[in-house]
């Protein structure tokens, strides 16, 4: 049995197209991150909002589910508002 050892390796990054710089491609990735981390922070805070309310007015789930719905549709709201201005920004 020959059993071999790798002592030497290289790791090749794939090949960058021209029209991305590595500063854009970091660009992107922050702002989409921001993006999501907007749209969970929406969410959150409509959901713990609705439960809190629900807490103090003794009626759950409903407020809750109401906060739901209402932090999903600001997200969104946040993600058609980047996705417009992405577009104006080719045009």
């Amino acid at each position: 049995m020959h059993l071999r050892y790798v002592t030497e390796f290289t790791i090749c990054d794939p090949p960058m197209p021209q029209d991305r710089k590595p500063e854009k491609l970091m660009k992107d990735w922050f702002k989409y991150g921001g993006l999501g981390v907007e749209m969970l922070a929406a969410v959150c805070i409509g959901t713990l909002g609705g439960y809190g309310l629900d807490y103090l007015l003794n009626s759950r789930p409903w407020l809750m589910i109401v906060g739901f719905i209402l932090g999903s549709v600001a997200g969104f709201r946040n993600l058609l508002r980047l996705i417009n201005q992405e577009k104006d920004k080719k045009d």
